[in-house]
């Protein structure tokens, strides 16, 4: 349970796709705390398709240049974000992707950013 998780524990946050995870996490205030907390770390986030929602919710976006699924852009733009409608958009420790179409991009981008990220880690 994410009420068990503690920030210091995770190098990274991978936020999960469809509509169903990220519209559910979004309406509980754990997920969306942890989210906001995990940002603030400066650790990098990666999300795609309609995650990016969390990131919205948690208001962590405002002024990030973020892409997602097309339905979510809106919500993202409200929340202050820069939407572009790129494969992958990496800004700073986000990044993001549109759709699964996108994976193989997001997955390479997600796996050079998390491991650049451990490698910086102290110990």
């Amino acid at each position: 349970m994410v009420t068990d998780a503690k920030v210091d524990d995770y190098d990274a946050l991978l936020i999960p796709a469809g509509t169903v995870n990220p519209d559910n996490m979004r309406r509980n205030k754990d997920p969306v705390a942890f989210v906001k907390e995990f940002v603030a770390t400066g650790k990098p986030v990666a999300s795609i398709c309609h995650g990016p929602w969390m990131l919205a919710e948690a208001d962590v976006v405002r002024g990030r240049r973020l892409t997602s699924w097309p339905s979510t852009r809106t919500d993202l733009r409200n929340a202050g974000a820069e939407v572009v409608d790129e494969e992958v958009c990496i800004d700073g420790q986000f990044t993001t992707s549109r759709s699964p179409a996108d994976l193989p991009a997001f997955c390479a981008a997600i796996t050079e950013q998390f491991a650049k990220a451990r490698q910086q880690l102290p110990g």
